[in-house]
C-alpha cells in the first residue's frame, strides 16, 4: 500500500518489500540492520569473517547514526568536518572504506547548516574504488 502511495514502479502481480517508519531515527536503525545483515550473509557465503562491520559517515550526522553503531556493534568511522566545509568530504570518506564497510551514509541536510553532501561525487568515487578493490 505504501509503495503504491509513493508511485513505486511495481507490477500488478508484484509485492514491494520494506517497512514504513514514523521517523528518521527508526528508519536509520532499520536500514542499518538491513545493511549489516546483507553484508554478514554475503561474507558467510564467501567463508570470510563477518564480525567487524563498519559504517562511514561525516561527523555532522544526526546522533542516531552513533546510536545505531553502538547498539548494533558496528564500528563508526567518521570523516571530520573542517572550518568552512561542514559536510563530509567524499574523497576522505572513500579512504575509510574497506571490505567490512556496510554503508557510507551521505546526508541531505547537514545538522550543522542544512547543506547537502555531494552524493554524486561520493558515488562516483565509491564505484571507482570498487573497480580497483572488488
Amino acid at each position: 500500500m505504501i509503495a503504491r502511495l509513493f508511485h513505486a514502479e511495481i507490477g500488478e502481480d508484484e509485492n514491494a518489500i520494506g517497512a514504513g517508519t514514523v521517523g528518521s531515527s527508526e528508519a536509520i536503525m532499520l536500514a542499518g540492520l538491513a545493511f549489516k545483515k546483507k553484508w554478514q550473509n554475503k561474507r558467510k557465503a564467501e567463508g570470510k569473517p563477518y564480525d567487524k562491520p563498519n559504517l562511514v559517515t561525516g561527523s555532522n550526522v544526526q546522533v542516531c547514526w552513533e546510536k545505531f553503531a553502538r547498539y548494533f556493534e558496528v564500528e563508526l568511522r567518521e570523516v571530520e568536518v573542517r572550518e568552512g566545509y561542514y559536510v563530509m568530504d567524499p574523497a576522505k570518506a572513500v579512504e575509510l572504506v574497506d571490505e567490512n564497510t556496510i554503508c557510507v551514509a551521505a546526508i541531505l541536510g547537514s545538522t550543522y547548516n542544512g547543506e547537502f553532501e555531494d552524493v554524486k561525487l561520493l558515488n562516483d568515487l565509491l564505484l571507482q574504488k570498487n573497480k580497483q578493490t572488488g
